[in-house]
């Protein structure tokens, strides 16, 4: 059983730059290992404001295959999957990343499936979060999943391109355009993070959406459906990149802001 959580920050010099940052040396090996979760910044700061990429979508891919995330800017929704990251736009458009395409927020692991279970007769979300909570033997962990389907209906959103000086988060997303989705097949990509990463991560579930024909997804705000296949891969590594950049925005209310922001 995994009962310990090993947190490594690494300044964003050291994350380009491994070979040559010598305290960073050990730490780099674990961005390798398969129970390892690699974050780029912190929530605190996208909630702020601070919507500068620093990290490439193609240095991505070398900590995970699957994950999710935002873009330069806060434009659009991240998922990555199969090693391959997807931009959802405000548009509704699912385009392809290239590698230079940098983030300033995103959370990717070596997807390694711990558990497989098949969900049935899921009516919402909520619904959904209770029968992954039945996947989750240790609270203090970080679960990554992957759910396969086809969804009765998917409610999801994406955020539009902000300009400088960039709105803190809970003003960026009264710009958000939802997007309606029924009888669509897909995956599900989710994190769960434990209640003590608060500031750094969403505690709880954070989930977006892709359609297998990539031409559908966004930040999941609804899902029903009758049968879908769960996998979930626990994780008791952390490893983040601080942003080198300051938020102008600070945050006042860290609940009520991430409620109004995944909502």
């Amino acid at each position: 059983m995994k009962n310990i959580i090993k947190i490594v920050l690494l300044p964003v010099l050291c994350v380009g730059l491994l070979a040559g940052c010598a305290n960073s040396a050990d730490e780099a090996l674990s961005l390798k290992k398969n129970d390892t979760l690699y974050q780029v910044s912190t929530i605190n700061s996208l909630l702020a404001g601070n919507y500068d990429g620093f990290i490439s979508s193609g240095e991505l891919k070398n900590y995970g295959d699957v994950g999710i995330g935002t873009f330069n800017a806060l434009d659009g929704e991240m998922v990555m999957i199969d090693n391959t990251a997807y931009k959802v736009k405000s548009t509704g458009e699912v385009v392809k990343v290239s590698d230079t395409e940098t983030t300033p927020f995103a959370v990717v692991t070596h997807f390694d499936k711990d558990a497989t279970v098949e969900l049935t007769n899921i009516a919402n979300l909520d619904a959904l979060k209770a029968e992954l909570d039945k996947l989750i033997e240790n609270k203090n962990l970080f679960y990554v999943f992957r759910i396969d389907g086809t969804f009765k209906t998917i409610q999801a959103r994406s955020v539009p391109r902000q300009e400088k000086p960039y709105p803190v988060m809970t003003e960026a997303v009264k710009q958000q355009s939802v997007f309606s989705f029924t009888n669509v097949t897909g995956s599900i990509v989710g994190i769960w993070c434990p209640d003590y990463i608060g500031g750094v991560n969403v505690p709880g579930y954070h989930f977006h959406f892709i359609s297998e024909d990539r031409t559908q997804g966004g930040h999941l705000l609804d899902v029903s459906f009758d049968k879908a296949l769960a996998f979930a891969d626990s994780t008791d590594g952390f490893v983040m990149a601080v942003s080198p950049t300051e938020p102008e925005g600070s945050v006042k209310d860290l609940g009520s802001e991430l409620d109004a922001v995944e909502q």
